[in-house]
């Protein structure tokens, strides 16, 4: 694999695949699930990855990249929670920084690999994740879902969180799911509270079932090389 130099990485061409294509191939390897939790600010996100770690019966296999300008408290919060926490202070992500941070743990040890960003709104870049999740919360309103357009159109799913604040808060759930569905009919929508608890259940469900879905395909990947290699 080309090493990645993260003291010289400004200072010359690196050779080699992009970072996004680098960081696919250490998460096929390592035969873990990458999912990028993206949303406007306030959506939840932090909230709904620390009560998933505090459900999931092995949240130790979960490592955590936390990118904000102030992503220390992110990390300080879940710290503890799983097995590994990695921050960025940035606004947005790119590959190169996510990249410097997967060169430094141990992938093999995790099956989950969760990237909490903000945004949304304009072009999303490539970090090699395996699905990408839209976050939305009941207090942003339920106009949110056709504002970041852009954002659902690349998503596996949608969460929307802080339904407990549903009887305080003016927001049309049936307006929220209609633009979901307009905009990517493939779109799975999980409606939860990460406070209560209310509707993790299916939110963990899906994040297992991608799991599984993702080792799966890794696992036949390798074996089609091998045959290819070796017998072919």
């Amino acid at each position: 694999m080309t090493q990645f130099d993260p003291e010289n990485a400004g200072q010359r061409n690196i050779k080699g695949p992009p970072p996004a294509a680098m960081i696919r191939k250490q998460l096929a390897q390592a035969h873990i699930l990458a999912v990028r939790l993206i949303g406007h600010p306030g959506s939840g996100k932090t909230q709904l990855i620390d009560a998933t770690l505090r459900r999931l019966p092995a949240p130790q296999r979960v490592a955590v990249i936390a990118v904000n300008p102030a992503s220390s408290r992110d990390a300080d919060r879940l710290r503890g929670l799983c097995g590994f926490v990695g921050h960025i202070d940035a606004a947005a992500p790119d590959a190169a920084s996510i990249l410097r941070i997967t060169s430094q743990c141990q992938l093999e040890n995790f099956d989950i690999l969760l990237i909490e960003t903000a945004g949304g709104l304009g072009a999303l870049p490539d970090l090699g994740q395996d699905a990408t999740v839209a976050v939305f919360a009941v207090s942003g309103g339920d106009d949110k879902a056709a504002e970041y357009s852009t954002l659902l159109k690349a998503a596996s799913a949608a969460v929307l969180t802080k339904i407990d604040l549903h009887p305080m808060v003016k927001f049309d759930e049936g307006v929220f799911r209609r633009d979901v569905k307009n905009i990517n009919p493939s779109a799975e929508i999980h409606a939860l509270s990460a406070v209560s608890g209310a509707g993790m259940s299916s939110w963990l469900a899906w994040l297992d079932r991608k799991r599984i879905e993702k080792r799966s395909r890794d696992a036949n990947a390798a074996a089609e090389h091998y045959n290819e290699t070796f017998i072919g």
